[in-house]
């Protein structure tokens, strides 16, 4: 009765002895903030006066700004990005 108990419990104990590899984490997937995914706005023209010209050059002038800003976060993104890896 004892030989059969030991012969079970050495399995077990054996099975404490053996060396563990750690689990390697799941690499970390960084994505840019959500506001360079905005589409950029593309004014229309509207009027039909050499004046609405002028209020539309500014629109676009707006436009393009913001556009440009996304740029720039997404650029600044890119570059602490690659200082992580």
């Amino acid at each position: 009765m004892t030989s059969v108990v030991g012969a079970l419990l050495l399995p077990l104990c054996l099975t404490s002895c053996v060396e563990r590899t750690p689990q390697t984490p799941a690499p970390l997937v960084l994505f840019p903030p959500e506001s360079v995914f905005t589409p950029c706005e593309q004014p229309k023209m509207q009027g039909e006066t050499w004046g609405d010209i002028g209020s539309h050059a500014l629109a676009l002038q707006t436009a393009l700004s913001i556009c440009a800003g996304q740029v720039e976060t997404l650029n600044a993104w890119r570059q602490v990005t690659t200082r992580l890896k």
